[in-house]
């Protein structure tokens, strides 16, 4: 009895300091501000300095100014078609704006955003690897093997989601294993809460919330006597699904009823959809429907994934745990949606897609790690399992992290412009800087912003429909001037220019546009010859040489005889 009270003891001492206001404590605050301001760095450096960008990550910084300085601010001015959160974070950091102009007309507000979910998720597996008890230095090993990774690092400092979706994930797999240890209630709301929000990131998040169910359901079947298996498994669903419900039913409600679409990524002309549509169509789209580029690409990203997968079911049948399982129900579900999406040519194939397969692999090693009150069994790795934790997290830290680095200059790989464009500072030679348009993205943008700011438009005087437009926007001292896609009397305006105050209208190429806008749409045959309503006054090239914008001043229509 007194060596169990002992135990008891000890164990309750050891739980205590890692909850205690000590370095241990703190240690996750400090992995996060390290990380955070060397991303937000690495971000900024990219843009300021070398003019890297992802069109996406600025998108999200537009749609939160919207929200902020269109004509006719509103917070439904960020759209529908996209996850609404990385914006919604946004919003503050652009308040800034006025000290730091870059947070607005370069989008270094995104960088902030991209930058802390990244941090955030280093963080969680931080905490994972502590819920596991692991040893502090395969902890630093775990952390290292993501946040090291070179995709972690660019795409910190982009403004994109991935990272914000990554970061819900991982907190919904940290709850759902903590639950797997010891059932409480509380930590499978928490896995339901952090899906839900997550979905407000990216759609995704719904095949993992799949997965999770799929995994409660079998826990649930296994634990429970028979003649209360159905009962407790539709609860225990409905504690994870009834969140992410709600804010599946909530957004598409208010989506159908700000813009007459529940489901804009599906039905509307700028939805994803409609993209991968129109980019086919001209030519110019990079959907691969090769199984072995596939591979290639998933290999990449993380080499040893299908030696994780393998060994997570190998773990789960020869102990019958669930646990080793998690992260495969997760992420793994949300790799085989995008390799699914990928192959059957229903999105683009960017390689980013395949991101999560990075936290994926780190949580199967330390999974293996089994929690425990034993100090004296804490961090061993001399169980065959805790090796093979630890020769996975080693492995992805010394081959992993440098085939992924490698394959960025493959030009299979290196399919966006951010990762074009480091890799034309990596390897000049092949990647010249002076060649590749993707180092030029923006800058004509903000010398149009500068343009029409110098004629010190009236308000609401210039239509623009924001599609592709974005970082114009950005770049104007004067946003009130244009009447955008979300401003309220954007339809009169489209339909009746000159009577709603409309002197200038500014078009994007419709012919290297992956979707049609909603000016051309209405007066199809205004970018060729001004449709009969406006003479050209200024037009200039993209970064790619080719025209991408054209101006109109519109001409006062004749007045219509009387009767």
């Amino acid at each position: 009895m007194t060596a169990v009270l002992e135990d008891a003891t000890a164990a309750r001492g050891d739980d205590a300091a890692d909850h205690a206001p000590n370095p241990r404590r703190g240690a996750s605050l400090w992995v996060f501000a390290i990380l955070f301001v060397g991303y937000t760095v690495v971000g900024g450096v990219l843009i300021l300095r070398y003019n890297i960008v992802e069109g996406d990550g600025i998108s999200r910084v537009a749609n939160a100014g919207y929200a902020l300085w269109s004509k006719d601010p509103h917070l439904s001015a960020m759209g529908f078609v996209w996850g609404p959160l990385p914006s919604l974070v946004e919003l503050p950091v652009l308040q800034f704006s006025g000290w730091w102009p870059e947070l607005r007309t370069r989008g270094l507000a995104g960088v902030v955003q991209s930058a802390a979910f990244t941090a955030g998720c280093a963080v969680l597996i931080r905490l994972i690897a502590v819920d596991r008890s692991v040893d502090v230095r395969w902890r630093r090993v775990a952390v290292a093997c993501f946040a090291l990774n070179p995709m972690i690092v660019i795409y910190a400092g982009t403004g994109m989601s991935e990272s914000a979706m990554l970061f819900y994930i991982l907190w919904a797999v940290r709850y759902l294993l903590r639950w797997l240890d010891s059932p409480r209630v509380f930590d499978l709301a928490s896995v339901g809460l952090a899906l839900a929000v997550g979905y407000l990131v990216r759609y995704e998040t719904l095949i993992a919330a799949a997965g999770a169910a799929a995994l409660v359901t079998g826990t649930v079947f296994l634990r429970s006597p028979k003649d209360e298996r159905i009962s407790a498994a539709a609860l225990s669903i409905f504690v994870v699904l009834f969140p992410i419900g709600t804010a599946f039913a909530l957004f598409a409600l208010a989506g159908w009823i700000m813009t007459g679409e529940a489901f804009a990524i599906i039905s509307s002309d700028y939805g994803n959809a409609s993209q991968v549509q129109v980019a086919a169509e001209r030519g110019f789209s990079n959907v691969s429907t090769d199984g072995a580029l596939l591979a290639h690409r998933l290999t990449s990203i993380q080499p040893f994934i299908g030696i994780a997968m393998i060994l997570a079911a190998a773990r789960a049948v020869s102990a019958r745990r669930i646990d080793p399982l998690v992260p495969i129900g997760a992420f793994g579900t949300v790799l085989a949606f995008s390799a699914w999406g990928q192959y059957t040519g229903s999105t683009f194939g960017w390689f980013r897609y395949f991101m999560a397969a990075i936290p994926m692999v780190i949580v199967v090693a330390l999974v293996f790690w089994a929690p425990t009150d034993r100090p004296a069994d804490r961090g061993r790795t001399d169980i065959r399992w805790g090796q093979a934790g630890a020769a996975l997290l080693g492995a992805s830290l010394l081959i992993g992290i440098p085939v992924t680095a490698t394959s960025l200059l493959d030009p299979d790989i290196n399919n966006a412009t951010s990762l074009i464009g480091v890799a034309s500072l990596v390897d000049p030679g092949r990647y010249p800087p002076e060649e590749r348009f993707d180092r030029r993205v923006g800058m004509v943008d903000r010398s149009v912003a500068a343009y029409l700011d110098a004629k010190e438009l009236p308000r609401g005087s210039v239509l623009l429909d924001t599609f592709q437009t974005w970082y114009l926007w950005l770049g104007s001292e004067n946003p009130k001037q244009f009447v955008i896609t979300s401003d309220y009397d954007f339809v009169s305006a489209l339909n009746r220019p000159w009577e709603s105050g409309i002197r200038h209208i500014i078009l994007t190429n419709p012919d290297t546009n992956v979707a049609m806008d909603a000016i051309t749409r209405r007066h199809p045959t205004l970018w060729a010859d001004g449709a009969g309503m406006g003479e050209l006054v200024f037009a200039a090239p993209g970064p790619d040489g080719q025209e991408r914008y054209r101006i109109y001043r519109l001409v006062e229509p004749p007045e219509e005889d009387e009767e």
